[in-house]
């Protein structure tokens, strides 16, 4: 218990260098923390050994001053991507961050954490609000527990290298527990890096699984469908079928089987079809938007129409028994293709 509450707060210190702005004051709140030499019983859900062999090994390794920048280099070094987390050393060239004061302080800072609350015991009632609270506060900032694994990895092997054989299997499997329980912890708060959204295309990796999967099962028949809907769309609202200059006064129900509609329909689905395909490439996504967008401007098709051409895929895809779940995903897209081609005023 002791060595997951030391994680803990190494990464709560971590992870408030990663929000702070740049230029602001950062405000030290001392706790009193009760310690004890002890580590008996059983409760927490490490066992009494494990938090002793942790607590035993990471006493050796503190002596060495060096142990929690290497600890900090190797992790930005790794990812230089995290780097840009922390907002005063964000863009200070990686083979000058060992010399750098704001770098040092940081590496030091989660040093302090680790030893502090390495020789403290506490609750597992505890320890699960933190690990809740602490996974809240990361989630808005779009952390994933796959980043508090990279750390734990990174700690782990700069402690092997530190103490030697003295980082044994024993030892490595004491680690092991602690690191798991901790990203365990902090997971079920944190979201997954398929949920995560895309700054630019305001999408999920989550969100384009489900429509391409749901897609595949039903795009055989994307021009029948694609045809009920524009049927559909023209009795609703008759002025929209005046866009189509080439079936403009056919009626509606007479539409299935003249050319001109089944090319347009054609055309449509394939066009459908084209997009879906793409959205995990981004490039290609936001070309395809721009594309819409540009073609279509000319006609003054109204933002109406596409609004309600989404709601009628919709349920249409809901009549052929795709998933709330999957119909969720489907909103969202919908939402950003529309936005993208016919931008609100």
């Amino acid at each position: 218990m002791a060595f997951k509450f030391a994680l803990l707060f190494g990464l709560v210190a971590f992870a408030s260098a990663c929000s702070q702005a740049p230029g602001t004051t950062t405000t030290t709140v001392t706790t009193t923390v009760t310690t004890v030499s002890a580590d008996e019983g059983d409760e927490g859900i490490l066992s009494s050994h494990d938090r002793s062999v942790i607590r035993k090994t990471w006493d050796q390794a503190k002596k060495d001053s060096d142990v929690a920048p290497q600890v900090l280099y190797r992790f930005v070094t790794a990812h230089p991507e995290y780097q840009k987390m922390f907002s005063k050393f964000a863009s200070v060239p990686q083979n000058e961050l060992m010399g750098n004061g704001n770098f040092l302080a940081q590496a030091y800072t989660i040093l302090a954490g680790l030893n502090v609350v390495v020789q403290s015991l506490s609750s597992q009632e505890l320890l699960a609000s933190q690990l809740n609270s602490l996974g809240g506060a990361h989630q808005a900032r779009g952390a994933t527990p796959i980043m508090f694994e990279q750390f734990g990895e990174i700690l782990t092997g700069v402690l092997a290298e530190e103490l030697g054989s003295a980082f044994n299997a024993e030892a490595q499997s004491a680690w092991k527990s602690g690191l798991a329980a901790l990203v365990a912890g902090i997971s079920k708060t944190l979201k997954k890096p398929e949920d995560l959204v895309d700054p630019q295309t305001k999408l999920s990796g989550h969100m384009i699984g489900d429509v391409q999967r749901s897609w595949e099962n039903i795009r055989g028949g994307r021009n029948a469908m694609v045809s009920d809907i524009f049927i559909k769309l023209f009795k609703e609202t008759p002025r929209i079928q005046k866009f189509f200059a080439k079936f403009a006064t056919v009626a509606a129900d007479a539409l299935p089987g003249n050319a001109d509609y089944e090319k347009q329909v054609a055309l449509v689905a394939d066009r459908v079809d084209t997009i879906i395909s793409a959205l995990d490439d981004k490039l290609q996504l936001l070309g395809n938007i721009n594309y819409m967008r540009y073609t279509h401007t000319a006609r003054s098709i109204p933002r109406g129409a596409w609004d309600d051409f989404g709601r009628l895929l919709v349920q249409s895809l809901a009549a052929k028994g795709v998933s709330s779940d999957d119909l969720d995903s489907w909103k969202s897209v919908l939402s950003v293709l529309v936005n993208g081609i016919s931008p609100k005023n």
